[in-house]
């Protein structure tokens, strides 16, 4: 009887001590799946940076015969922008955007994809005493278009979105709109990313990215001087180069005809220098990818050497609506597209979609902005119904079937 007594008297800590280890359990569990899925999204995001880089930098994307040309642009604005739009996109649509950013993978849900969007937002944005990185979303929505609750409330919580009520029925205010909030946000670094949206947008989603970073080691502006630089075997121009002596990471890689230099940042970012060998840039751009940057980065070797690099101002306009569909995504911006997720009131494809960067590279550090804009047109107007003919009518008490009244109308303005 003691025995049963004691066993009694120990069965509600038993109990209650299985229960706090099945809830660690199930909190470690779902912080794996959490870390996993943010290693998904990020994995993603390489993958899609490298893909469409290549994209823009191909020989046919630039023709034969023509030099290869500055570019620049930020991947992590582009992909944002269109995971936003993933969040309203249905069927076809919904499926090409999202093997277009790479995000098509098994192992996370769609909805924990999102999340780890939602938190590399936040930790990207984490205040830093020498790097700055500001990141935000805004969708502009036509006054009198009824979004559905789900799809502005994962804006909100996930992408913090700023809402905002815009005309578009006056096009050429909306766009000035649109083009003044991503002026301020990157401190007018974007000017004019909107040249116009197209007649019957009724939405504009709009990512921008502000980074500024001081090198570890910054340049004095004293040793910079005006020396060659080789565009190719016939071309020499004269750049504005600096200079500094010290240690780096430097990797002289054996599978692609380049060397890779890091430089970096104060507060754990850098920037890392492919130099390909002499007509080989093509070959260097093609063979990137996220292995190539894991190989690039677990090769380093740190060296002290006397390092010259070039300061430059790199800015560049691509119309996504161009060169996504090459890639893949490409029924978003057909009458095919499904986003009956946004809204019921329209059918919506994507009427504009462009990407603007620009980057500054100098003695002490760097400064780069970027922002992508979408504006969402209607498929078409919606089906006009006028009652304008003679009707019969009824008013029908759904719970009971009764009709409670019901009655023809001839002529409306007798009484």
């Amino acid at each position: 009887m003691k025995f049963l007594l004691i066993l009694l008297l120990l069965i509600p800590v038993i109990t209650a001590s299985d229960e706090h280890k099945s809830k660690e359990c199930h909190e470690d569990a779902e912080g794996g799946r959490k870390a996993q899925a943010l290693k998904e999204a990020a994995k993603g995001n390489t993958e899609f940076a490298f893909d469409f880089f290549k994209h823009l930098t191909s020989v046919s994307s630039q023709g034969k015969d023509s030099p290869p040309k500055n570019i620049v642009l930020s991947p992590f604005s582009i992909s944002s922008a269109f995971s936003m739009l993933l969040l309203g996109a249905q069927s076809k649509t919904h499926q090409e955007i999202l093997e277009g950013l790479s995000l098509n993978n098994k192992k996370s849900t769609e909805s924990e994809l999102h999340q780890a969007y939602s938190t590399l937002l936040r930790l990207l944005n984490e205040p830093k005493s020498s790097l700055q990185v500001d990141i935000g979303n805004a969708l502009f929505v036509e006054k009198t278009l009824a979004l559905l609750k789900r799809f502005e409330d994962d804006l909100k919580n996930l992408y913090h979105a700023e809402f905002r009520k815009t005309n578009f029925n006056d096009l050429q205010k909306a766009t000035k709109e649109v083009n003044e909030y991503v002026k301020n946000k990157t401190e007018g670094k974007i000017k004019d990313l909107v040249k116009e949206f197209p007649a019957d947008t009724k939405l504009a989603l709009v990512n921008y990215v502000l980074f500024k970073g001081e090198w570890q080691d910054t340049f004095n502006a004293a040793f910079t001087r005006t020396q060659k630089f080789k565009v190719d075997t016939n071309t020499k121009v004269d750049v504005p180069m600096m200079s500094r002596t010290g240690q780096y990471n430097i990797y002289r890689d054996t599978k692609l005809p380049c060397t890779v230099v890091e430089l970096p940042y104060k507060d754990n970012a850098s920037m890392i220098i492919a130099m390909a060998e002499p007509g080989k840039i093509r070959e260097v751009e093609q063979g990137l990818s996220a292995e190539t940057m894991q190989r690039w980065r677990s090769s380093w070797r740190k060296w002290t050497i006397e390092l010259y690099v070039p300061k430059f101002i790199i800015t560049s306009k691509i119309n996504l609506k161009d060169e996504l569909p090459k890639v893949g995504i490409k029924t978003p911006f057909t009458n095919a597209a499904d986003f009956s997720g946004i809204t019921r009131d329209f059918g919506l494809k994507v009427g504009s979609a462009v990407h603007q960067a620009v980057i500054n590279v100098e003695e002490k550090g760097t400064e780069a902005a970027a922002a992508t804009a979408l504006g969402i047109v209607a498929v078409s107007a919606p089906p006009v119904l006028s009652i304008d003919m003679p009707f019969v009518f009824l008013i029908f008490e759904e719970t009971t079937n009764s009709i409670l009244f019901m009655g023809r109308v001839i002529n409306p303005t007798e009484k």
